[in-house]
């Protein structure tokens, strides 16, 4: 039988242990990051938003923004090659 996690914001949470995160690389100077938005209503909007604090805070060069026709409709696996061979740093993953 599986365990149920109950979590209470009334609570302070319990230590799990150390947490390890994997290796990250740094961002290089002039960097080009795509952002890729799900066509969802306001997604552009948000991407636009994390483009403009990732020009901030970090030597990003240019941010392009990938929009999905639909939010079920898959990459295709040639867009997604093209994708990674030419940018530094690809961020997907708007959700409700």
């Amino acid at each position: 039988m599986a365990d149920i996690v109950v979590l209470r914001p009334d609570e302070e949470p319990q230590a799990a242990g150390a947490v390890t995160y994997a290796p990250r690389s740094e961002v290089p100077e002039n960097a080009h990051v795509i952002l890729i938005e799900n066509g969802k209503p306001r997604a552009r909007d948000l991407m636009e938003f994390v483009a403009a604090e990732l020009k901030e805070r970090y030597p990003i060069g240019t941010v392009e923004i990938f929009s999905k026709p639909s939010a079920g409709k898959p990459i295709e696996a040639d867009e997604a090659k093209e994708m990674a061979a030419r940018a530094h740093l690809i961020i997907t993953g708007v959700g409700d």
